[in-house]
């Protein structure tokens, strides 16, 4: 497959159903070509990372079971380095600063604009296909 063509794989574990459709729904203003894959559960999203990894991680921080905070940090225990986007409606000092020890690349507070995810998405993209996106 030619580098041109290679699909990013984006994992968004967020356990309403209905915000999970929405930001699918903005996604396409990416611009790239990506495949998305969408768990309702962190653990869910471990098993579906296992099958197969992610170039980029979108994860709500309070979910059913675990927290998005502990799927990223289990990710990283296993090796994973990942572009990471966490979303919360329960924003406080000791959730942003539980971020800030796992290096999570974007933090955004519920609600925010669609336009505003996928801006960030885009810069976390992988260089080669920010470069497609802004036609270098």
């Amino acid at each position: 497959m030619a580098a041109s063509e290679q699909r990013l794989r984006i994992l968004l574990v967020e356990d309403d159903n209905h915000i999970g459709r929405i930001i699918e729904l903005a996604l396409p203003e990416l611009g790239v070509p990506y495949e998305f894959v969408a768990a309702l559960s962190a653990e869910e999203g471990l098993e579906l990372w296992e099958q197969q990894p992610f170039d980029l991680l979108l994860t709500d921080y309070n979910l059913r079971g675990m927290t998005g905070l502990k799927l990223v940090e289990i990710l990283k225990q296993r090796g994973v380095a990942v572009p990471t986007v966490l979303v919360t409606a329960y924003d406080s000092a000791e959730v942003r600063k539980e971020a800030r020890a796992l290096n999570i690349d974007a933090y955004m507070t519920k609600p925010f604009f669609m336009d505003e995810l996928v801006d960030t998405v885009r810069r976390l993209l992988p260089q080669s296909s920010a470069r497609e996106v802004n036609g270098a």
